[in-house]
């Protein structure tokens, strides 16, 4: 059997150490990848260049010297270092887990995941952690100690406050100052329009976008035969209700929510994608490389 075939969240989930979890994650499933899944964005002109004795003649631009007879090469945005940024979502909600593993567990895991793969391809990565406000922000940077500090935070971290995910991506937004890569990784529990300005912000600060909808199994097919009574893990409230009513009432409302916030990503051009807690890390990060792949 394949060994990837059992790295199961609810395996890896004694595995205390995040970074052990994330190397085992990343190595056992994309180490033979060589080709960037993150370089998706389209190239931008930047400037000329003075072309460098060694390199490829094809780099010159030949157009170029014919009208200046010296030689210069084209430089393009997407030849610089990319800068990434990984806005995790701490709020209460995602500490919600109805199995051994929670949706910020996930979440955290899969973040450590994304920042070991951009600095393992020496590209620099940041890290921004948001529930009622940024808590936490880490400017990209691609070094070691980087990857050390970002995974260090994320082990101590843990899902509380109130959530205002559209307000603080919105935040966020404001202090990216170079084109990059964005993603976030959060369940998404806001209101669609203020999700949409915050999405809208980080497009118009050019940011390749990825959106990761963690969900977990009970949310993505909620029912039962018995009354139930929920509790709001961000503001403390209870209420109880019959089997029946809430069954019809969070199916569709969750259902229509990702809708919005599907519609809204594919009017953006943002790559939305909505992973479970019940499935392997590795699944995860594949479908996600792989469905980048095919649209760039």
């Amino acid at each position: 059997m394949n060994s990837l075939s059992v790295l199961r969240p609810e395996h890896m989930a004694p595995i205390r150490n995040l970074t052990l979890r994330a190397k085992m994650i990343v190595e056992g499933t994309i180490a033979g990848l060589h080709k960037s899944p993150f370089h998706g964005f389209s190239s931008e002109f930047l400037e000329y260049r003075p072309y460098l004795t060694g390199e490829p003649a094809r780099k010159i631009d030949w157009r170029k010297y014919a009208k200046s007879d010296k030689s210069f090469v084209r430089l393009y945005e997407d030849e610089t270092n990319l800068a990434a940024h990984i806005l995790l979502d701490k709020s209460a909600s995602m500490g919600f887990g109805s199995a051994s593993m929670s949706k910020f567990d996930y979440a955290r895991t899969l973040a450590a995941s994304f920042a070991w793969i951009l600095i393992r391809q020496k590209d620099a990565v940041g890290l921004t952690a948001f529930d009622e406000e940024i808590s936490w922000y880490m400017s990209p940077k691609s070094t070691n100690l980087q990857l050390k500090n970002i995974i260090s935070y994320l082990e101590t971290s843990t899902a509380q406050n109130q959530t205002r995910c559209g307000d603080t991506i919105n935040s966020a937004a404001a202090m990216i100052k170079k084109r990059g890569l964005c993603i976030v990784i959060s369940d998404f529990f806001d209101e669609p329009e203020a999700i949409a300005t915050g999405l809208r912000h980080l497009r118009f600060k050019r940011q390749d976008i990825l959106a990761i909808a963690v969900a977990d199994p009970m949310e993505l097919e909620f029912g039962g035969k018995s009354a139930f009574r929920f509790k709001d893990l961000e503001t403390g409230r209870e209420i109880t209700i019959d089997s029946q009513t809430a069954s019809e009432y969070f199916n569709k409302g969750f259902a229509d929510h990702h809708s919005a916030l599907s519609n809204t990503c594919r009017e953006l051009n943002i790559d939305f994608e909505v992973v479970t807690t019940a499935e392997p890390f590795h699944k995860s990060l594949l479908k996600i490389i792989d469905k980048r792949r095919r649209l760039n």
